[in-house]
């Protein structure tokens, strides 16, 4: 990160939260929605983007209420300046290594665990409201018709057919969408999984895109990206909570490159775009 930022960004939190100590101030991290400082035992966030400021705003009011229901650790927010913006969020960091860097251990058992109990608290306990399966429907519909805008005239014509047609078979098939909408974590990706260094589950963290959705998305990279501990962890969730879940779980898991071609657009960072062309054309179902 540019050092006349890290300088600007330092003075604004010394501004806005005080009393937390900064000895150190270290960026972490590359998430997308925010700038993350990690300083002292503190884990400080930024928004980039008017979107972070109310994805981070949702934060300090979701998880503190769900860190209650949960059987793992998440970011609490116990220091904040959220007016005016950029809001600023501060909590106390969670021990623990990116799973990736911890393959041993009874960790995918334990996430499987933190999933069912994540899937399982009522919206209405941590002050959000429940969606009927036709509502998240219409919600997909709507974002992956606009990432399609986007991404599809990016692939080459003669390749457009194949993730054409995945997209009307995800929407269009009604059996697909028969399932219970859950809160989900949304971004459930290995680097939001911390391990201790005896191999349990140490936490879950970055929680920007947590709402209300189809339990498929929070399973669909581990399934089909790390297969042994997804397999794991959905054992220890109970299985597939319906029928079709790993039709969507495959269909999820093609479609998240979308997201990053979108990022790579906004941002203007071409890396971003080829490679998530690249992984999005490498995921293609072969069935359709």
């Amino acid at each position: 990160m540019d050092e006349a930022r890290v300088r600007a960004q330092r003075a604004l939190i010394a501004a806005r939260l005080p009393d937390l100590p900064a000895e150190a101030f270290t960026p972490v991290g590359g998430g997308w929605t925010c700038d993350t400082y990690e300083t002292d035992e503190w884990i400080v966030q930024i928004p980039r983007s008017d979107y972070g400021a109310e994805r981070l705003r949702a934060q300090v009011a979701l998880l503190p209420e769900l860190a209650r229901e949960v059987s793992a650790r998440i970011p609490v927010p116990e220091r904040m300046s959220l007016e005016p913006d950029p809001p600023v969020m501060a909590y106390r960091r969670i021990e623990g290594a990116a799973c990736r860097e911890s393959p041993g251990g009874v960790w995918p058992e334990r996430l499987g665990r933190f999933l069912y109990d994540l899937h399982m608290v009522p919206p209405e306990f941590v002050g959000l409201r429940a969606m009927s399966v036709g509502a998240v429907r219409a919600a997909r519909r709507a974002e992956l018709h606009a990432l399609a805008k986007r991404v599809l005239p990016l692939v080459a014509p003669k390749e457009r057919a194949h993730p054409q047609a995945m997209l009307g078979a995800f929407l269009d098939d009604d059996d697909l969408w028969t399932f219970s909408p859950c809160l989900t974590h949304g971004d459930l990706g290995p680097e939001h999984v911390l391990v201790s260094p005896a191999g349990d589950l140490a936490g879950v963290i970055d929680w920007e895109e947590a709402g209300i959705d189809d339990p498929a998305w929070d399973f669909a990279w581990w399934l089909h990206s790390m297969p042994g501990p997804g397999e794991r962890a959905l054992a220890a969730y109970g299985g597939a909570p319906d029928r079709r879940f790993r039709d969507r779980a495959l269909t999820c898991y093609a479609l998240m490159p979308w997201h990053e071609v979108a990022y790579g657009l906004d941002t203007g960072q071409d890396a971003f775009v080829r490679t998530g062309l690249e992984e999005a054309l490498s995921r293609l179902p072969r069935h359709l």
